[in-house]
């Protein structure tokens, strides 16, 4: 792999994708939006009425609502990174330079990703450094890297590999649609109410990783999110959360991150034969 390709392109995608509005627009929308009707997230943290007397599972809470509010936004936001280039026409030109395809696209899929998950970092960290100031915990800051490193970042790693493969066989606007219900489906239901991918090793929420490696189980210390079901379907992906399958976890989201990554540049190649 060229990779002096693969720094230019992880460079220039950062630099376009951080400066456009929409990446910062979605997100402060969605938390505006979400504040409105209700949301937890300033009441968990400020409120000493209603906030975790320990800042690690206050931070990890916020860390929870804030990947799955967030997450959303930035799966729609990448979805017409990789088929704008075939769309302004501008691929054949650079699949006729020397660089390396491959090198360009993990360029483009590194760089576009880390620039829309600037946002969602910051806003987190942000009410993470509040929350320390207000509490004088300097540990919350300690946690929340904690959480971004083993929950955050392997989730989006996960969904920006979908968000740009995909809509090469299909419209990205049909792919934004899918993945909005895959989001809730495959996330949020309960795994008693219907087949779903929630609280399984392929759940990029990460629940493996906050029961067993971050010790956190809801604001109230009694949410399960990961492991078996009684009676649920799917139950031989919900092995018992431990660290081992914490970090198996991890690695599934992030060898499907690249397979799908590797299927996306083998369709792409196949074309432009």
């Amino acid at each position: 792999m060229n990779l002096s390709t693969l720094g230019a392109s992880l460079r220039y995608e950062f630099r376009m994708q951080v400066r456009k509005r929409s990446v910062w627009i979605v997100p402060a929308l969605s938390v505006v939006l979400f504040l409105l009707i209700g949301g937890s997230l300033l009441r968990d943290l400020f409120d000493p009425d209603e906030r975790s007397a320990e800042a690690r599972v206050a931070v990890l809470g916020l860390a929870l609502q804030i990947h799955a509010l967030l997450s959303i936004g930035f799966g729609c936001l990448l979805a017409d990174r990789l088929v704008r280039d075939d769309r302004l026409r501008v691929a054949p030109i650079l699949d006729a330079t020397a660089s390396s395809p491959f090198a360009r696209l993990l360029g483009k899929y590194l760089g576009a990703a880390a620039a829309t998950a600037v946002p969602i970092v910051v806003v987190y960290l942000g009410f993470t450094v509040a929350y320390a100031i207000d509490t004088g915990s300097v540990a919350a800051l300690g946690w929340a890297l904690a959480a971004c490193g083993v929950v955050i970042v392997p989730g989006l790693l996960f969904v920006a590999a979908f968000a740009l493969a995909v809509p090469l066989v299909m419209p990205a606007p049909l792919f934004r649609v899918l993945f909005v219900g895959y989001w809730l489906w495959g996330n949020l239901a309960g795994p008693d109410l219907m087949p779903t991918l929630a609280r399984t090793l392929v759940n990029p929420l990460g629940g493996y990783a906050f029961e067993a490696l971050l010790d956190f189980h809801g604001i109230d210390g009694d949410q399960a999110f990961a492991g078996p079901v009684p009676g649920a379907a799917l139950n031989f992906l919900r092995p018992a959360p431990t660290p081992a399958t914490a970090w198996l976890s991890i690695a599934v989201l992030l060898a499907l991150a690249a397979a799908v990554l590797a299927g996306g540049h083998a369709l792409r190649a196949r074309r432009t034969r």
